[in-house]
């Protein structure tokens, strides 16, 4: 878009400067063409150049100058948003100053051209098999600071984006996730300004030096982040341009933006504390929920939030482009086991797939999931009642008891029953019968004390691609 030069000295003023300015430009577009005639509808609406015969002969010019008028100030408001951030960004001590001086960059236009050229790159190319090896291309030529200019300057566009470099990834959604709080704060929305500040809470980083442990406080990494809707994130625990071994965490039902520090966020982290601990610091965790989640029960028996997140979630996962060396697991708690497993059938191929109090990974036969080379677990407590999913899901499919048959409901076998899939202990594995009764035993697995410690501490295992204890071996040595 091009800018006179008034706009573009404007550029570099501060940010009510800038909203003044799109304020006046909304008033321009107002009085050449108003959208709305007062008490009619935007469909039966008029505007001033067919109020106005003798302006006829400019119609075509005052309808793009409305549009230019339209366009600019938008753009405005986002640049007055990027600038608020900068003043923002000087106050927390953990954000790297290069961080600021790429926002002021931004908010004054520095990168428009280059970002122009990512957009027509993805445009050009789609979603096509090559797109996201294109975009690493794209930022590897850029310089760091202009690269980092453009990261933030269409921070929505860059957040989620397969292929960018992982710090500028960090930095873009580190941005949505203020832009998202000031926008809470300016409607009073005091429970999410909440959320979101939990979510910009420095995380705190232990290394060995000189023999001498030392604690330093850094920003968060987040891959993903919008509000809209549940909410989506994608955060990650530990060193993604050094693991050696890297888990992707998908959570289940009654999960959203609200629950994930709690619940999602603070059981990735927990794994990933027992794999750094085993690894030595050569592993990272990534806590997924990038996509919509069933929210009750009885959603939960659908099929539709699986088949519609697996190939999310193997968009993302090949969106990192992790090395042919890197040992990559797929970690899925109840329905996220099933999101997984959906994954997987949509051509997603890691190296392990653990399902954890699983309802299923879609598939009645582990070959089902055409994925030879992965190799598979499963762990399930005795008592937890998710072991009678499978056999709803068979009643379902079947059409029993009287029920119609519903393909759209159920998730097929229970993993724990599937030959070619390793059960593994979870520390409760003495019971004789295995009968699911217990509802609180569905969340106990990523438990730090206790005998369900085994449970965390297996799947840390096989993440590393250690020896797991399983289930078999825990049964004869009680």
């Amino acid at each position: 878009m091009a800018y006179d030069p008034l706009v573009t000295m404007l550029w570099l003023a501060d940010a009510p400067s800038l909203r003044a300015l799109a304020a006046r430009l909304d008033d321009v577009s107002g009085g050449l063409a108003p959208r709305v005639s007062a008490g009619l509808s935007p469909l039966f609406s008029t505007d001033q150049v067919s109020r106005y015969p003798e302006l006829a002969h400019y119609a075509g010019r005052l309808r793009s100058l409305r549009q230019w008028c339209e366009a600019t100030s938008a753009d405005l408001r986002r640049r007055a948003a990027i600038a608020e951030q900068a003043d923002a960004v000087a106050l927390d001590p953990v954000e790297p100053p290069a961080v600021r001086s790429a926002l002021i960059a931004a908010a004054s236009g520095t990168g428009d051209a280059a970002l122009s050229e990512l957009r027509l790159l993805l445009a050009a190319d789609g979603a096509g098999p090559g797109r996201d090896g294109k975009v690493a291309a794209f930022f590897a030529a850029l310089p760091p600071d202009a690269a980092l200019a453009v990261a933030l300057a269409g921070a929505a566009l860059v957040g989620p984006l397969g292929g960018v470099p992982y710090d500028l990834r960090y930095a873009a959604n580190r941005l949505l996730i203020r832009q998202a709080r000031a926008e809470a704060g300016a409607l009073w929305l005091t429970d999410r300004v909440a959320l979101y500040s939990r979510l910009l809470e420095p995380r705190e980083v232990r290394t060995v030096r000189d023999g001498r442990v030392v604690s330093e406080k850094l920003p968060r990494q987040f891959l993903l982040f919008d509000p809209s809707g549940q909410g989506r994130v994608a955060e990650v625990f530990g060193d993604l341009d050094t693991a050696t071994s890297v888990a992707v965490t998908v959570p289940g039902t009654g999960n959203n933006l609200g629950t994930y520090g709690d619940g999602p966020g603070a059981n990735a982290r927990a794994l990933h504390d027992f794999a750094e601990r085993f690894s030595g610091g050569r592993s990272a965790t990534i806590a997924w929920m990038g996509c919509d989640l069933p929210q009750s029960l009885p959603q939960a028996t659908w099929t539709s939030y699986a088949e519609a997140g697996g190939p999310m979630l193997r968009d993302f996962v090949t969106g990192l482009r992790l090395s042919a060396d890197v040992r990559a697991t797929l970690v899925g708690h109840s329905y996220g086991s099933t999101v997984t497993g959906h994954a997987v059938s949509a051509g997603l191929r890691p190296g392990s797939l653990v399902a954890v109090a699983s309802p299923g990974w879609g598939v009645y036969s582990a070959d089902d999931l055409h994925a030879p080379g992965t190799r598979m677990y499963a762990l399930r407590h005795p008592h937890d009642a998710i072991s009678v999913a499978p056999v709803l899901s068979a009643v379902s499919k079947a059409g029993l008891l009287g029920l119609l048959a519903t393909p759209w409901a159920g998730h097929g076998q229970d993993p724990i029953l599937l030959a070619g899939v390793t059960r593994l202990a979870t520390g409760t594995d003495g019971d004789l019968v295995q009968l699911g009764l217990d509802i609180d035993a569905h969340g106990d697995y990523f438990t730090t004390s206790g005998p369900t410690t085994l449970s965390i501490s297996n799947i840390a295992r096989v993440i590393l691609g250690k020896r797991p204890i399983t289930f078999l071996e825990a049964r004869a040595s009680r």
